[in-house]
């Protein structure tokens, strides 16, 4: 989908790769929604941007309340072209040290939201018998292990990039679906951990955090690659060539596993779901299901 001169909404966009993207947007004459739970925040960079924008507040883990802010951006705009579902918080912990208030606040944040924002303007294109776009913000966590240490961030980006798949086999063809899956990016991700996880704000920001982001891909270049990435139709966005080194190790990993353990032969196919459905639609016919 072209993504010049497009209306947008991005959550998270107060802030790093979302307000890159943001930022983006308007510069290629589109009008943007920048949707955030830092109203203020969002208000700043709205006005940045000028008239072109427009701040909506948002908590993205709260259905009812991306609903709400769905139905106002939709109307402010007039339709919505591009869904960029970016916001996302972190909290590097080990698992075994992690707390039941870390994985609920991550998972609501990480991949409730990013689906309800998915669904909410999704249906409303449908409604509309509108064409348009989801990009759904992952991580290069999503695609292999990257390093230990942040294991509710890992798991919620490998569901974003699971939703994504089940996204692009549900809608419409005229509902495009992107994941983008960014590398180290220079954005202040370890100062939004919400104190909600009862973690101190020295631990949310350490000096190690802060510095190791710092010196990560500016999120203009990010921002710029996605919308090039979204004009040609990609699924799968991936800014950064390091990221490959983990999805390798994973790739290979699993093809090896199924060459030793499960290799293709002539009855591979007789569990297979739909295999499986075939076969029992012949012998009953459609009622079953």
């Amino acid at each position: 989908m072209k993504t010049k001169g497009k209306t947008a909404v991005v959550t998270g966009g107060a802030s790093g790769i979302g307000a890159a993207l943001a930022e983006a947007i308007v510069a290629d004459g589109g009008r943007v929604v920048v949707a955030d739970i830092n109203s203020e925040a969002a208000e700043a960079h709205a006005a940045k941007l000028g008239d072109a924008a427009r701040a909506i507040p948002c908590n993205v883990a709260d259905v009812a309340g991306v609903e709400a802010m769905a139905t106002e951006a939709w109307d402010w705009l007039g339709g919505v072209d591009l869904v960029f579902a970016n916001a996302g918080i972190s909290v590097a912990r080990p698992l075994l040290k992690a707390s039941e208030a870390e994985f609920d606040v991550i998972l609501d944040v990480n991949l409730k939201g990013v689906w309800a924002t998915a669904k909410a303007f999704a249906t409303r294109m449908m409604d509309a018998g509108r064409e348009g776009h989801l990009c759904l913000t992952a991580s290069e966590h999503a695609l292999g292990l990257q390093h230990p240490g942040n294991g509710f961030y890992t798991a919620s980006k490998h569901g974003v990039l699971a939703l994504g798949d089940v996204f692009r086999a549900e809608l419409p063809d005229g509902i495009g679906v992107s994941v983008l899956c960014p590398g180290l990016t220079a954005t202040h991700m370890p100062d939004t951990s919400p104190a909600a996880t009862g973690m101190s704000a020295d631990e949310r920001r350490s000096a190690m955090a802060r510095a190791v982001m710092a010196e990560g891909k500016p999120p203009s270049e990010v921002a710029r690659h996605t919308l090039d990435e979204i004009a040609r139709g990609t699924f799968l966005i991936v800014p950064e060539a390091s990221a490959w080194l983990a999805a390798e190790k994973r790739a290979d990993e699993v093809k090896d596993e199924f060459a030793r353990q499960a290799p293709m032969g002539p009855d591979a196919m007789k569990y297979h779901v739909g295999t499986v459905v075939e076969r029992l639609m012949k012998k009953t016919g459609p009622g079953l299901l």
